[in-house]
């Protein structure tokens, strides 16, 4: 690997790596607005102009490959200067609007004036006016005054969404973003215009005005929409969930996400959720409904559980030891598809057409178990059980039948929560720590941003509580053991432990009964 120097500190990085990734390894910042880690180099906003030692001119970083022996500068006063010639450029039109502009607290013109800028204007000039808060689509608004022309938008469509929507009109001082008349913004990735966007000009219509950002706080988990599990970002405030943002992970979704996935904010607080434990119509409260639950089961001679694909590795674990423990005889199942009213759409870019975030974490566990049961299994029972306990999934609205109790253990309302004999609140993905397999056989940590809605306990605490009143609990009192516990059984997770996952994850194990050089991937049909 070439070793590089940025301001005399030497640093070794894989060939190919620009010079703002270099510079970041070392901790040195090189301000830029076109370039973006995701997308095509487009190098024309001269932000990261640096000082090449011992060469002739100034070049920029972005398009600048780490080979052995280079070295550069970004701390001269050739490079303070240009970066404050470079803001004077931009900010000539620029509207004087950061007061009502959604983009305060994240705007990169913003903070890099305030390191880079500071200067006194000299404009004299009336600024060109160009289009303000034009409806381009779905999500997005367009306020071409603040638009700096990084073009990150137009290699957006033309690289991710292959949709080659938004364009760089006229020249000149008149240059901005802009569509074709009659055209509109029509594909799922909309919302990664905005994150891209390092000003105002591009902003998500459902977060418009809701917050200033410095107020929230972010918290690295990852998205329960589909069986991808893309990196986000919950950011939070004061128990109350604002928006989704991706987090960069390139092994799995890169930079971005999917519009339905950020769709999800809004349900955390809905009137679908499940907020208080009922028996037989009455509301309760948890213990209560744990009580009735274990005797219901004590009583019962033939016993269904469904694990929950929607449901985390460590309630599904919990789960399968309750049953394992105190109900011997009781038989395991495992329900696929989609619950009705999922979205329908899918792509080759992130979207699954499993919209369960966890059906690869079940399939491994009914691997490991080996008992586990089908879907057709389960329908051919149904009417012979006499209680049914249901994590998570709608299999009343996947199935269409039930048995004679039916229990629901979940988040939010559905026909089987409406038809239980006893329901019990579990958490939000945002309201609790745990972990998702996603498609890839990545198994990837979810944390907890805001506390519990209601009466809702985290699923592995419930099994916790309810395998007590049986007559013997898994036994691990934090969702780390939980984990790890898991982790010690099952042979493909061997050698996992909850802290290590970290904000990555990890991939499991290859499946020895697949062919040598497979790959990881969980097969997620049982």
């Amino acid at each position: 690997m070439p070793k590089v120097k940025i301001n005399d500190v030497e640093v070794e990085v894989p060939a190919g790596t620009n010079m703002i990734e270099a510079a970041a390894k070392v901790g040195v910042e090189i301000p830029h607005y076109c370039y973006h880690p995701n997308l095509s180099i487009a190098g024309n906003c001269r932000m990261c102009l640096v000082d090449i030692v011992g060469g002739r001119a100034p070049d920029i970083a972005c398009n600048m490959q780490a080979r052995d022996g280079l070295a550069i500068r970004t701390d001269t006063p050739a490079v303070k200067k240009m970066r404050q010639s470079v803001m004077e450029f931009l900010l000539v039109n620029h509207p004087l609007d950061c007061p009502i502009c959604d983009q305060s607290g994240e705007c990169r013109l913003q903070d890099y004036y305030m390191e880079h800028g500071d200067y006194d204007s000299r404009g004299i000039e009336e600024k060109v006016s160009k289009k303000k808060r034009q409806d381009i689509g779905d999500k997005i608004v367009l306020d071409a005054e603040r638009c700096v022309e990084c073009s990150r938008c137009v290699r957006f469509g033309d690289e991710v969404t292959g949709t080659g929507d938004l364009r760089l009109m006229n020249r000149g001082d008149h240059t901005e973003i802009g569509m074709f008349p009659g055209e509109r913004l029509e594909h799922h990735y909309q919302g990664n215009l905005a994150d891209i966007c390092p000003v105002g000009a591009l902003t998500n219509k459902d977060f418009r005005f809701q917050r200033r950002v410095w107020y929230l706080r972010e918290t690295a988990s990852v998205c329960g929409g589909c069986a991808t599990g893309c990196n986000i970002q919950v950011c939070h405030q004061e128990g109350e969930v604002f928006r989704f943002l991706p987090r960069r992970n390139d092994a799995v979704n890169k930079s971005w996400m999917c519009d339905h996935g950020r769709d999800q904010v809004p349900e955390i607080a809905g009137l679908k959720r499940i907020l208080r434990s009922r028996v037989n119509g009455a509301v309760v409260d948890v213990e209560a409904a744990l009580i009735a639950l274990a005797e219901r089961l004590k009583s019962a001679k033939r016993v269904g559980v469904v694990l929950g694909s929607r449901a985390t590795n460590e309630a599904n674990w919990g789960l399968l030891q309750v049953v394992r423990k105190n109900l011997k005889s009781a038989r395991v199942f495992v329900v696929g598809g989609n619950d009705p009213g999922s979205v329908e759409y899918a792509d080759a870019l992130l979207v699954d057409a499993d919209k369960n975030p966890n059906s690869a974490g079940v399939a491994l566990l009914a691997a490991y178990d080996g008992q586990v049961e089908t879907s057709e299994a389960l329908g051919s029972a149904m009417s012979d059980l006499d209680v049914l306990v249901v994590l998570e999934d709608d299999v009343l609205g996947r199935l269409g039948k039930s048995a004679a109790t039916l229990v629901y253990l979940g988040a939010f309302k559905n026909k089987s929560s409406e038809h239980a004999d006893v329901v019990i609140p579990v958490c939000h993905s945002v309201e609790m720590d745990g972990s998702y397999i996603n498609r890839q056989g990545r198994v990837q940590r979810i944390r907890r941003a805001v506390n519990a809605a209601g009466d809702s306990l985290p699923a592995w605490l419930v099994m916790e509580r309810l395998g007590a009143k049986l007559g013997s609990a898994p036994g691990t009192g934090m969702v780390a053991a939980a984990f790890n516990a898991m982790a010690k059984a099952v042979p493909r997770m061997a050698g996992m432990d909850f802290k290590a996952l970290g904000e990555a994850g990890l991939l499991l194990a290859a499946d020895p009964s697949q062919p040598e050089g497979g790959d990881a991937r969980v097969e997620t049909s049982v």
